[in-house]
């Protein structure tokens, strides 16, 4: 199998899991929970810690979906052995894996939410002047760097591997904030 495959195949859990929590967004599907605040409303100098659009749906639909679609691939791959092989050998089962995951798509992305509030930057809105390339990049890659560190913790992707999914993330993250903006979920891709 091609790496670009395989990449593709490793990632794809967590890409559905995105496209999901667009779908339970746009429906809005769990509003209670959505009306929850990962950081539970709190502050730190006088601004909010991660704000109000870090939210308890996202965080559980982002693992939930994750993990069902884990358990989805493993489910497809113990019926064809094609599938089966574009799997990596990570040596974990779906469910903590897919959890793994999802939270460390959920995790990756607080420290950078956090800055911003600190920076006094709305979310959805640009860093003002020369931070917004970095904070640009960093909204694309924060969720990555997540995965990547809780993946760790049972399988550490080859460089080749981890390579190709920050190509893929660089992709595949604007394009679905492209299809939010485009529903009206969000104000910019950026």
């Amino acid at each position: 199998m091609t790496l670009v495959g395989r990449v593709v195949w490793l990632a794809l859990p967590v890409i559905l899991a995105g496209g999901t929590h667009i779908i339970v967004i746009r429906r809005d599907l769990w509003a209670r929970l959505a009306r929850l605040p990962l950081d539970g409303g709190a502050t730190f100098r006088g601004r909010r810690v991660l704000g109000d659009h870090k939210t308890v749906r996202g965080a559980v639909v982002m693992a939930g979906a994750t993990a069902a679609f884990s358990g989805a691939q493993a489910a497809f791959g113990s019926c064809w052995p094609p599938v089966r092989a574009l799997g990596f050998d990570h040596g974990t089962h779906w469910l903590p894996w897919g959890l793994l995951l999802g939270i460390g798509y959920v995790v990756g992305e607080l420290p950078n939410s956090c800055v911003k509030r600190q920076l006094d930057v709305a979310p959805g809105a640009s860093a003002p002047g020369l931070l917004a390339p970095l904070f640009w990049l960093a909204d694309q890659l924060d969720s990555l760097v997540g995965v990547l560190c809780l993946m760790a913790l049972v399988w550490v992707p080859p460089l080749a591997v981890a390579a190709a999914l920050t190509l893929l993330t660089l992709a595949v993250h604007p394009a679905m904030a492209l299809v939010m903006v485009a529903l009206g979920l969000k104000r910019r891709v950026g």
